[in-house]
């Protein structure tokens, strides 16, 4: 936690007010909880100050979603990809016209050219599912398990996604409940920023892996932050496959889309925030990745194996 003034320093203002409440709030121990529990919405309930308070907050933006006329088809939360001519890592061609493409043109692009066929795959801090339905759809895992602190979007992903090899539970991203090296692959969007203690994810997110395991993942966050960031990967035992500066397809996105959500959330202009929450053009948190402050970045780690020694390649600071 001492890096936690560094870190709200970096976020936008909206995140930054959450963050603030968060840790204005003394932590309670959060105790051990038993694999048997993650398919228990209220059992993984959050049991500290700071969870209680980030569940409230992602409930909330659920909540105005499910109550639109956009909800049934609002599946993602992420800021989105379009293309700009520089090169595609997405080994999928999606359809000329699709709902929510811009969103899933970010997930395919996480997941590139890694081979999920008859693998075991966990997205943390899942969301509405639409990275789960995207990687059942065209990528052919064995299963795919998705997991989010919201109790209120793990109901609709269960209320809206029911295919077979499909799981969702609520679940605190720094105390996963699951077994050691029960997946192959871990996939995390756009949602690692606001967690209070982004060490203890990795190192949950290290623990899952199976030896040789990849986790595929993207954010938006300060240059000097996904650096700091980079070196904890390092020091856990990841090995980076791949780093790619994204922030200008995320512009070309939000500049395309914000005002749609806007819409969606049933929000107007200067409400609660939620400009920087959607990446609104002109707000704090665009602005920050227009001017260079803030990147959005795609990253590719593996699971290092034994004697294989941490942190051989590097972390770029560019394109």
């Amino acid at each position: 936690m001492a890096e936690l003034p560094k870190r709200l320093a970096g976020l936008s203002p909206e995140r930054r007010r959450l963050l603030d409440r968060l840790l204005a709030r003394t932590e309670e121990p959060t105790p051990r909880l038993a694999h048997a529990e993650a398919s228990n919405t209220h059992a993984l309930a959050a049991t500290t100050p700071h969870k209680e308070e980030c569940t409230r907050f992602y409930d909330e933006i659920n909540e105005r979603l499910d109550a639109s006329v956009f909800g049934p088809f609002s599946l993602f939360l992420n800021f989105g990809y379009v293309p700009d001519g520089s090169p595609t890592a997405s080994v999928v061609e999606l359809p000329e016209h699709c709902l929510n493409k811009n969103s899933l043109r970010l997930v395919v692009e996480v997941i590139g050219d890694c081979d999920l066929k008859g693998r075991r795959v966990l997205d943390i801090g899942c969301g509405r599912g639409g990275a789960v339905s995207a990687i059942e759809q065209f990528f052919e895992p064995k299963s795919v398990c998705g997991v989010d602190l919201s109790p209120a979007a793990i109901a609709f992903c269960r209320a809206t996604h029911r295919r077979d090899g499909m799981s969702f539970c609520v679940g605190d991203a720094e105390r996963l409940s699951f077994d050691d090296e029960s997946f192959d692959v871990v996939i995390n969007i756009e949602s690692s920023q606001t967690y209070p203690d982004i060490q203890a994810f990795y190192r949950q997110v290290f623990r899952v892996l199976a030896p040789g395991g990849h986790f595929l993942y993207t954010d938006a966050m300060s240059v000097e932050r996904f650096a700091e960031c980079g070196v904890s990967l390092q020091g856990t035992g990841f090995l980076l496959e791949h780093d790619r500066d994204i922030t200008s397809n995320v512009l070309r996105s939000c500049d395309e889309i914000a005002g749609y959500r806007m819409q969606a959330y049933g929000t107007t202009p200067r409400d609660d925030g939620m400009e920087d929450f959607l990446g609104t053009p002109g707000s704090h948190f665009y602005q920050a990745m227009k001017t260079g402050a803030w990147t959005y970045r795609i990253q590719a780690w593996k699971k290092g194996t034994a004697g294989t020694p941490a942190g051989s390649a590097g972390v770029s600071g560019g394109k």
